[in-house]
């Protein structure tokens, strides 16, 4: 070999023992590698054509189109040694404007939507008793959407893209400038809030990026920030941020939507818009009943007034009753006259208590009536399979022509009637016997003359009606409640949600201070399904919500509601209605009929007014039994004692001593000593 050969030969040996590359290897790379570059170079030219025609920005990808014609196609072995190396590049993220309103479009009125509702009614209306409320609110209409109003649509400005990614660049940032690598995701601007979604890297624990919360308030310049690591049912970690401009919900978006118009809700309340623009449509009768809490002018009495609007839109007097306590005495006064109230609107908390027993009674004799007619529920017996009335009518006449040949003994002794009649017919099929004034049966044995085979019994049994309405008792404030008798109300309570669903009874509790002495532990347990406002500290947050976030709310309508049968929190912003939108919603309703109370209610309420002096109420002679047993076992007597034995409020335990102190049996009170017991107990 020539001398120049030579030394190119041991040059390139040399090369390799140094590099320790193979030469065809080494010319394997070069040629995936020129490759690699020239698809690199088609597919940007492919990505400028295509933004130069249809001026849009499409993300690049990790590698060559499926649809890239190369003029070879690869070989295995090429993907094998050396693989396509993936481009740095991070696709944009999407922003969703969910606080735009929906466009302004005519929608059908309740009344149309619900014409086969209103027609069964009307078969209802025309075999209804005179004085039934069917009968007297036959003409009802729901109210008009007219009424309410729509915002002012050119004050809803659109969300300005710029300032979005320039926010969520800034908290990608901030968290590197912490060692937390996270990429860009979503960007969802709410109501009133904006939710910044970010994707963790892999090895990325989340609970670091919940630690950032004072950093990243810091960065943004944020009033409140709530960091959700994760969001519920996505890989992704959300920042939410409040907007400076809060777009208002109006009420008449959510009546109009296709979930409240058609939905499968029974008894549905319109409460607001989630972060993603979603409408909330509850059902009162799934919840079955509703906790309320947030602080003063955080929106809780706005929910409230909504929730009765969502019900006036959807029922008429004889459908649905309310039963309204207002210690605070302001609130509720603007429905004094509203046709639905089965009571005067409660405002002192002494006849609250009398109150929610009426409700409990109520419960007590529904279930009795569906005893009667042999159904589980309320639903079942407004559904169930109704007799045809002509042939009620058939029947009744069959048997008064028989009633002249039977006899009824109704004390065993001889004393007969004979000849009556018989003047309708309960659910159950037993005849309802008409008696004459100065006639008083003792019992319910029948016979009948010549016939060896005696026919049903004839029994005087309550009145049972056709349908029954729901009945919905809303408290806007607990804690005046809960300090005038606290053991007395918590029970009241505890019954009506423990047993009222099934009797078509809902309760509604209000607070604008939960603390633990307000909302207990049992009333919590009761009622599962609670919405919270902004509130001062994350203790209050915990006894409404059991979890920390309400404290973390922007207040103005801004809440976290818990539904039934989940155990995750939605965020959403609470519809609106103005005091002129709900004042002519009642006018609308009180036009149309004047309120029927129950008037053994009202009885009950003018006696309670009227006890003075030593005369004492049958509830309070049953307490001073129980007080009386407590005094005989203790063998002294105290107030103190009464309050920690019966669970008593301090009013009340100390109105059973004045009682006893007026009825002699115990001695006057001499400071801290337990009084004297003046009689013999055993």
């Amino acid at each position: 070999l020539k001398p120049s050969v030579r030394i190119e030969l041991v040059s390139m040996i040399g090369l390799i023992f140094v590099t320790g590359l193979h030469p065809i290897a080494v010319l394997m790379q070069v040629k995936t590698t020129g490759i690699h570059a020239l698809s690199r170079w088609w597919m940007l030219r492919q990505i400028r054509i295509e933004e130069a025609e249809a001026s849009v920005m499409l993300p690049a990808l990790d590698a060559p189109p499926a649809n890239l014609k190369r003029k070879r196609p690869l070989k295995a072995a090429d993907e094998t040694v050396a693989p396509m190396l993936p481009l740095d590049f991070t696709p944009p993220s999407k922003i969703f404007d969910a606080s735009a309103p929906k466009p302004q479009t005519a929608k059908p009125q309740l009344a149309e939507v619900w014409k086969k509702r209103y027609a069964e009614k009307k078969e209802r209306v025309a075999f209804a008793p005179p004085a039934s409320l069917t009968a007297r609110f036959k003409d009802y209409t729901i109210p008009p959407f007219d009424i309410l109003h729509y915002p002012d649509v050119s004050a809803c400005k659109p969300a300005d893209t710029g300032a979005l990614r320039e926010m969520q660049d800034t908290i990608i940032e901030t968290l590197a400038t912490f060692d937390i690598k996270v990429t860009a995701g979503d960007i969802t601007r709410g109501p009133s809030i904006t939710r910044y979604e970010i994707y963790p890297s892999k090895g990325l624990r989340v609970a670091r990026i919940a630690t950032m919360e004072p950093d990243l308030a810091r960065a943004t310049k944020a009033e409140r920030i709530n960091i959700l690591a994760p969001i519920p049912g996505k890989d992704t970690v959300g920042i939410e941020l409040p907007n400076r401009d809060k777009i208002v919900v109006p009420i008449r978006e959510l009546l109009e939507d296709e979930h409240f118009q058609n939905g499968k809700a029974k008894l549905p309340l319109a409460l607001g818009k989630d972060v993603y623009g979603k409408t909330i449509v509850a059902d009162l009768a799934a919840m079955p009943h509703l906790l309320v809490a947030g602080a003063t002018g955080s929106g809780k009495s706005v929910c409230i007034n909504s929730i009765i609007t969502s019900l006036l839109y959807r029922f008429a007097p004889d459908e649905l009753r309310f039963i309204m306590i207002d210690p605070k005495v302001v609130e509720m006064q603007a429905y004094k006259d509203l046709p639905h109230l089965a009571l005067p609107v409660v405002t002192d908390p002494k006849v609250a208590l009398k109150a929610l027993s009426w409700v409990v009674n109520e419960m007590e004799k529904r279930y009795t009536m569906f005893a009667e007619v042999g159904c589980r529920n309320f639903d079942a017996f407004n559904v169930r399979k109704k007799i045809n009335n002509d042939a009620i009518a058939q029947r009744i006449a069959e048997k008064n022509a028989a009633a002249a040949n039977f006899v009824v003994d109704f004390s065993g002794k001889g004393n007969a009637f004979s000849g009556g009649s018989i003047k309708s017919e309960n659910a159950s099929g037993v005849a309802v016997l008409e008696m004459e004034e100065d006639e008083t049966p003792h019992g319910t044995a029948a016979f009948w003359e010549g016939d060896s085979t005696p026919p049903p019994p004839i029994e005087l049994k309550m009145e049972i009606p056709d349908t029954m309405p729901y009945i919905v008792v809303i408290v806007d404030e607990l804690a005046d409640l809960m300090q005038t008798a606290p053991a007395d109300i918590e029970v009241a309570i505890c019954r009506i949600a423990q047993k009222a669903r099934a009797a078509g009874i809902h309760l509604i509790l209000a607070t604008q201070t939960p603390r633990a002495d307000v909302v207990t532990g049992i009333i919590k347990a009761n009622i599962p399904c609670r919405i919270a406002f902004q509130v001062s500290s994350a203790l209050d947050s915990r006894v409404i919500m059991d979890r920390k976030g309400a404290d973390k709310l922007v207040g103005k309508g801004d809440m976290l509601y818990l539904p039934p049968g989940t155990s995750q929190l939605i965020r959403a912003q609470g519809t609106m209605v103005t005091d002129e939108e709900l004042q002519s919603l009642i006018d609308h309703c009180c036009r149309q009929g004047k309120p029927l109370f129950e008037a053994k209610m009202e009885d009950e309420m003018e006696v309670d007014d009227q006890l003075e002096g030593d005369q004492v109420s049958a509830e309070d002679e049953a307490v001073l039994e129980r007080v009386l047993e407590v005094i005989r076992v203790e063998k002294r007597a105290s107030t103190s004692l009464i309050q920690r034995r019966l669970k008593l409020g301090y009013t009340r335990a100390a109105r059973m001593m004045d009682i006893l102190e007026m009825r002699g049996v115990i001695g006057p009170g001499e400071g801290a000593k337990p009084r004297e017991i003046l009689v013999e107990l055993e």
